[in-house]
């Protein structure tokens, strides 16, 4: 059974990597999802969807919303 990592977005819904989120009104997808050692938040790394190169990164889970469509 293969197991996926997911996170927690601002409404409780699953968000998986490869997803699209909701970031301060753009939309962006969810690249990866880091775990931090001395922190027990997930942060995730974001990126454009027409431009992979700009990336936003340390973002909390908390902070962005899944987007359907």
């Amino acid at each position: 059974m293969a197991t996926r990592r997911f996170a927690m977005d601002a409404h409780g819904n699953r968000i998986l990597v490869g997803h699209r989120v909701k970031y301060k009104n753009r939309i962006y997808i969810l690249e990866d999802i880091e775990y931090l050692s001395w922190n027990i938040n997930q942060y995730l790394t974001l990126s454009e969807i027409k431009n992979k190169n700009k990336k936003i990164q340390f973002v909390s889970s908390h902070e962005v919303v899944s987007h359907r469509g």
